[in-house]
Parts: C-alpha cells; sequence; structure tokens
C-alpha cells in the first residue's frame, strides 16, 4: 500500500520491519557466531536465529518484522541491534523509527531570519565554497563560491532547488562530483535517517516518492535501506577551469533551528 494513505505509526511499524528484514538478510551464521548447518534457501539468518540471539520469542519477533502492531522497548531495540550487529547510527535510526510514534516531529525547512544570518556566514567565508541548507536537503543560500564548484542555484526553480533532486536529475553533479555513486548514495543514507523523525505524510516522503519516479538509482539505493547520521564528509569537486580538488565539509548551525545549517567547504592538501 501507499504510504500515503497509511496511518503515521503504521508507515513507521512498516519502516521498521523492512529495516529489520534488510538486516537480518546481510549476515550470514558466522557473523554472529553460529554454525554455518545445512544449506539455505533464503540469504542471511532466519527469524528464529535472530529471536534466539537477541532474547526475544520467535512468535514475537517475527510478528515485529511482519510490521505488526507491536511496540518494541529500547531495550528490546538495543537487543536487536546488538543481534543484527547494527552500527551507532543504525541503532539510532531504530530508535527513531519507535521514538516518532509517540513524539513526531515537524520538519523546519524554512526560517528567514536563520537564513538570513546563515547567509551572512555563508558570504563571510569566501573564496571557499558554502551554502545553507536544510536536514531535507534544500538549498536555501550561497556564496559565489558555491555557483564556480557547483551550479548557480539560482537558475533552478525554487521548487527544485535541493541537492538531491540536483544530484539525481541534473547530468551537471555528476560533472562536478568526482566520487559521484559514492556521494549520492550516503546523501540517500542521510535523507533515510533524516526520515526516520518523519515517518507518516511529509515532505521527505513527497520528495522520495517523486525521486523513485524519475531516477531508478535513486529508487534501487533507496530500498537498501542504508542509513547514515552525522559521520563527517569528504568531497571531491571538479571545477571546469581549477581541476580536481579534495575538500571536507563542516557544518555549522544556529542553536536556535538546528535544522538549518551552513555546508562549508575547508580544502584539503594533497601529498
Amino acid at each position: 500500500m501507499n504510504s500515503a494513505v497509511l496511518p503515521d505509526n503504521e508507515v513507521s511499524r512498516q519502516e521498521l520491519a523492512h529495516f529489520l528484514r534488510t538486516r537480518r538478510e546481510r549476515l550470514t551464521p558466522a557473523d554472529v557466531g553460529l554454525p554455518k548447518g545445512a544449506r539455505r534457501r533464503t540469504p542471511g539468518l532466519r527469524r528464529e536465529e535472530v529471536a534466539i540471539l537477541a532474547g526475544l520469542s520467535p512468535t514475537w519477533y517475527t510478528l515485529l518484522e511482519q510490521g505488526r502492531d507491536v511496540s518494541p522497548s529500547f531495550k528490546v531495540l538495543d537487543s536487536l541491534a546488538s543481534a543484527l550487529n547494527l552500527a551507532d547510527h543504525e541503532r539510532e535510526y531504530i530508535r527513531r523509527l519507535v521514538h516518532s510514534r509517540t513524539f513526531p516531529q515537524r520538519i523546519e525547512r524554512r526560517h528567514p531570519p536563520t537564513e538570513a544570518a546563515l547567509q551572512q556566514v555563508a558570504d563571510s567565508l569566501s573564496p571557499n565554497p558554502a551554502y545553507v541548507v536544510n536536514k531535507v536537503g534544500d538549498i536555501l543560500g550561497w556564496n559565489e563560491s558555491a555557483v564556480e564548484w557547483y551550479t548557480d542555484f539560482g537558475r533552478i526553480p525554487e521548487s527544485r532547488r535541493n541537492l538531491l533532486w540536483w544530484l539525481f536529475t541534473s547530468p551537471e553533479a555528476q560533472e562536478r562530483f568526482v566520487d559521484w555513486r559514492d556521494d549520492a548514495r550516503d546523501q540517500v543514507g542521510r535523507l533515510r535517517a533524516q526520515s526516520a523523525c518523519f515517518p507518516g505524510r511529509s515532505c521527505v516522503s513527497e520528495m522520495v516518492e517523486e525521486l523513485q519516479c524519475v531516477s531508478e538509482q535513486f529508487s534501487g539505493w533507496w530500498g537498501e535501506y542504508h542509513v547514515l547520521n552525522s559521520e563527517p564528509q569528504f568531497r571531491r569537486l571538479r571545477h571546469p577551469r581549477r581541476g580536481t580538488a579534495p575538500m571536507r565539509l563542516v557544518t555549522l548551525a544556529d542553536g536556535a533551528h538546528p535544522s538549518l545549517e551552513v555546508v562549508y567547504h575547508l580544502p584539503l592538501s594533497v601529498h
């Protein structure tokens, strides 16, 4: 069923179910210290094996992975995270999915006073590129260096002025990003992490549906349930005249409105 017609809590349950299943299927018995045993008809661990490793009833875990109406505690989620060898950011992702059922968050996409202040910060960072962005990738401001290294964001209609949309729909993005495939997949993982806070119908779900329609690559990566959170970002950009430059991305946010931030590009020395 389309998420547009599902209650928010059911969307959260389905997202958790899909994520647990993808992580179970990527593990082998050897990964968790179990004997290989007989030949397996499907990849990964069996549900009952995950349940035993997490100290849960196989029936209860099956209900959880089927997206049924069960509510795991954070203690249970941590047990599952350990059983499935989840990384810290993946553990945080499933916690967010469950937490958002009771405490849904509001997406703050725009805040003009904060945007104006962050635009001043971006301008002051020239000649290094910097842009102002929100948690769903909307480009809200930029300096002239960002235009040189990325694109003229002002020429993009405001409704499509989004980093993910540009990455997956513009041939120019693949020219400017030296490691386009890795960078684009990472951006999908970061959007996946953010989506856990807003599991129902939202601007995030709408953007995901639109990108799935226009980009098979995005749709495939979204279905992998790859999750990233606050890992350091490094990016190699290709300038049409200056060549290739490696950069580290540093984010600066206003404490009162942390959903908006400046992304500053710190050039790295090449040895």
